[in-house]
Formats: structure tokens, sequence, C-alpha cells
């Protein structure tokens, strides 16, 4: 009986420490399977990264320029607008009908520079077409012009006659006034260069090309001239 029991106890044990080692087994491959699956779904996570896709693709349309024109771009760094060849040939040829610099220019104000009474007398080439070069000028405020054309190398002549050429990088002052008038000339050509300018004080030979202006070449006589 004793023997029968102790069989018993042993067979038992025996079998005890198998399931043991058996949920042991199980266990670890549990674990193991657990560690190589991914985190579990976070479904907030989820919907928080496609709301945020659907709204990096929403500010990339809005952000997103509409086509531009084919030209030469002037910089994109400060998004300049891009020049077609046609705009570039329209102010190619406005540079080559309207001249940086006139031929000759001549005015003649009050010490503010306005020209209620004055002269501003200009004549500006015309490269394109020769026959349409005007003496214009603006005389009190009263505007008028005259087609020189091919006379322009004559009136260029007329004016070095005057013997502006002593005038040139000249500046003309009276000090002691506080009021008064303000002139500048200058003629820039082939023939003949000059440039000066005055406060209340005149060169030699002003008299002379007022009245080569007046006499010859048909600009009318301003108040102020008449005021000297």
């Amino acid at each position: 009986m004793d023997e029968n029991t102790e069989k018993k106890k042993n067979h038992r044990k025996h079998y005890r420490n198998r399931n043991k080692d058996k949920a042991k087994r199980d266990r670890s491959e549990e674990q193991k399977k657990h560690d190589g699956q991914t985190r579990p779904y976070d479904r907030s996570r989820s919907e928080k990264n496609e709301r945020s896709e659907k709204a990096e693709k929403h500010n990339r349309h809005k952000r997103q320029e509409p086509p531009k024109k084919q030209g030469i771009k002037a910089d994109t760094r400060d998004k300049a607008e891009i020049a077609t060849e046609e705009d570039l040939e329209e102010i190619s040829s406005r540079s080559k009908r309207e001249p940086a610099e006139p031929v000759f220019e001549f005015t003649w104000g009050d010490a503010w520079g306005l020209y209620g009474t004055g002269y501003h007398v200009v004549i500006k080439d015309n490269e394109e077409n020769k026959d349409k070069v005007y003496l214009s000028w603006s005389v009190d405020l009263k505007y008028g012009e005259m087609r020189i054309s091919q006379k322009l190398q004559e009136f260029l002549d007329d004016i070095k006659a005057c013997g502006v050429q002593s005038w040139d990088g000249q500046r003309y002052t009276r000090p002691g006034i506080i009021n008064g008038d303000t002139w500048y000339f200058k003629v820039n050509s082939l023939s003949i260069k000059a440039e000066a300018q005055g406060t209340n004080e005149y060169p030699a030979e002003w008299k002379q090309l007022l009245n080569c202006l007046h006499e010859k070449w048909g600009v009318p006589i301003s108040k102020r001239e008449q005021w000297e």
C-alpha cells in the first residue's frame, strides 16, 4: 500500500513538473509573438495624422501659383512679374522714340523752380524719324512748338555762335538775395556741349541767347524777361 502511494505521488509530481514546463514554454512563445508584433492600433493618433495630411495638401493647393506667361524673369526671389518679349520690344522702341537726354534744354523760373512765369525750352532728337524733330516750349505756361527737322544743326550752330561754350561747368550766383529766380542751360550734341546754372546772376552772353531764341526761332518773350 505504501509503495503504491509513493508511486502515485511520484506520478503526480512528474505531471505537475511537466505542466509547469509547458506553461513556461507557452508563456515564452507568447512573449516572443508579442515582442514581434507592432504597437496596438491607436485610432485617435491615426485620425490626427490623416487630418494633418489633408490640411497640408490644402495649404499646398492654396500656395500654388497660377501658370505664368513664357518670357524672361526679372527676379523670382521677390516675385517680380515676367516681362514678355512684346513688352521688351515696346520698352526698347519707346526708349528710342524718347531719348534719355534732350539735345537742348533751357529753363528759367522763380527761386522755387516754378514756371508760372519763365521758360522751358527743349529739343528731343528723333533717331527713327528725322522729319519729326520739334523745338518745344512753355512760356508763362503757354505751350507751343515748331518742327525744325533738318534745321537742327542750324539751330545748334546759332546757339554755338552765342558763345555758350564758356558757360560749361559754371554756376552763376549773386549772394544776399532771398528770392529771385533760377535758370538751367544744357546743350548736348556732337558739335557743341555745355551745361551751366545760376541763381539771380547771368553770363555776359545771356541777352544774346534770348534774342536768338526770339528773333530766329520764334520762342515768345516771357514776363520774367521783361522784369529784368
